[in-house]
């Protein structure tokens, strides 16, 4: 069974997400298995939700918060990753979703947001 997180980049799709010589040939069809795309990026919207939380409150805009992986979101990505020396990828890769927060603020008990 295939992830949505084993590239631990979450962006933009077809957009380099991994590198090309890293890129798995593409999974055979199975049987009500795979993930289909509109799908893939519903479950990673909270991760970004969370993400565009955390930058709106560093004093980044992100744009809306609403889980959409844009080029506002991109750009205040990038932003993040140079202020605090990370590599400057415009993705949401593991490294940032650490610094950022992501994961307690998502899994953290329910709070006002």
């Amino acid at each position: 069974m295939h992830s949505i997180w084993s590239g631990a980049v979450i962006g933009m799709p077809g957009n380099g997400d991994l590198h090309p010589q890293s890129q798995p040939d593409p999974p055979a069809p199975t049987v009500g298995g795979g993930t289909p795309p509109r799908e893939a990026q519903a479950q990673r919207a909270p991760f970004v939700r969370e993400a565009q939380r955390a930058l709106r409150d560093l004093g980044y805009h992100p744009g809306p918060i609403d889980g959409m992986f844009g080029t506002q979101t991109r750009s205040a990505l990038e932003k993040y990753q140079l202020a605090e020396k990370l590599p400057v990828t415009g993705q949401l890769d593991a490294e940032t979703m650490e610094r950022l927060d992501v994961y307690r603020r998502l899994f953290s008990p329910a709070r006002d947001r």
